[in-house]
C-alpha cells in the first residue's frame, strides 16, 4: 500500500473514472483507507489503461506483484 494525501487519492480516483468512462479500463481493482491515527490513506490500485489504443498498459499503485523469475 502507498501512503497518499486526500489530494492524491482525488486524482487517482478521478484518471480511474475518467479511464473508465471513456471506455479506456476494462478491468481493476482499488482500495483506500484512513489509519485509526494519521492523515494519510493507505492506498492499492490496480487498473488497465489505454485499451483504446490497442493493448494498453497497467497502472500500478502501491501494489507488490510477484511474478516467479521477474527482476526486483
Amino acid at each position: 500500500m502507498n501512503t497518499m494525501t486526500r489530494e492524491e487519492l482525488v486524482a487517482l480516483l478521478d484518471d480511474f473514472r475518467d479511464r473508465v468512462a471513456a471506455g479506456d479500463s476494462l478491468e481493476g481493482k482499488l482500495q483506500y483507507s484512513l489509519p485509526p491515527v494519521g492523515q494519510h490513506y493507505e492506498v492499492g490500485a490496480l487498473y488497465r489503461i489505454g485499451q483504446l489504443l490497442g493493448q494498453g498498459s497497467t497502472t500500478i499503485v502501491g501494489i507488490t506483484l510477484d511474478v516467479p523469475g521477474a527482476a526486483a
